[in-house]
């Protein structure tokens, strides 16, 4: 399998692309402050796969600003019939952000940081988003350059203020660099975001309202004592495994993509 993916990398490698796409990652255990996703290089273009449950409902990720003073953030979610109206919340936590003692959150702010809140609750027609290199879609709710302050730690952590478990994806930074990455790493990326986004999956799954249940429950995606109503079966997308192969090998090098600050 490592020949074959080589081979279709190679061939990648003689396309010149016009495409884009984050370095992506996948949340296991990143719940808390203590566990937080390392983001390296905030200029770096990443993603950050989380299927929140009602054990891990917060999704954290740390980064240094040092001489940045704002980044590029975008939070969606897989496009999901059962999803459709799931509206996480992003909050960035940092010395020298608003200490707002009426900010209700889910989780402690750190002691000498602040804090600012990004809502979607009001989103109601998210951004369409395919992904070619993995034929997945996505609904983005927000995506902005965020202002913070320079030189310091900053978190960021999404959540659903409503308490549901779902999937969203945190992504961080535009400057795309695939120079480090083994060709078979693309055949992996393309299993797990495909799996992420139960890209030909038949069955029916619900979620759960963790705010209406109480003891050591096992929430989560797929649990069968969802209190959430209206749920339905995903259709699916076939693919074209080698085909896919050669646009993950087309996504080489370092490219930078900045949207207008307006």
């Amino acid at each position: 399998m490592r020949i074959v993916v080589q081979i279709f990398f190679i061939i990648g490698l003689t396309l010149a692309p016009e495409a884009s796409a984050h370095k992506p990652s996948y949340a296991n255990s990143n719940s808390s402050m203590e566990t937080a996703f390392e983001v390296e290089d905030p200029d770096v273009s990443i993603v950050l796969y989380a299927e929140m449950t009602c054990e891990a409902d917060t999704l954290w990720l740390h980064l240094r600003t040092d001489d940045v003073s704002e980044v590029w953030v975008e939070l969606g979610v897989p496009q999901l019939d059962r999803l459709e109206e799931y509206r996480p919340s992003l909050a960035f936590l940092a010395e020298g952000l608003p200490d707002d003692d009426n900010l209700s959150l889910p989780f402690d702010v750190p002691e000498g940081m602040g804090s600012m809140v990004i809502d979607t609750f009001d989103v109601e027609t998210p951004i369409d988003f395919y992904e070619p290199f993995t034929q997945t879609d996505s609904w983005i709710l927000f995506r902005e350059w965020i202002a913070l302050p320079e030189n310091t730690d900053v978190y960021i952590v999404a959540y659903d203020p409503d308490e549901y478990t779902g999937k969203l994806w945190v992504a961080v930074g535009l400057t795309e660099d695939f120079s480090d990455v083994e060709p078979y790493e693309y055949a992996e990326w393309l299993d797990k975001t495909q799996s992420f986004h139960e890209v030909g999956e038949t069955n029916e799954r619900v979620e759960t309202d963790c705010s209406s249940i109480s003891g050591n429950l096992e929430g989560g995606a797929g649990s069968d004592n969802s209190e959430c109503g209206g749920c339905s079966a995903l259709g699916s997308r076939t693919t074209s495994f080698p085909l896919l192969i050669i646009m993950m090998g087309m996504v080489v090098g370092i490219r930078t993509r900045r949207p207008s600050k307006s």
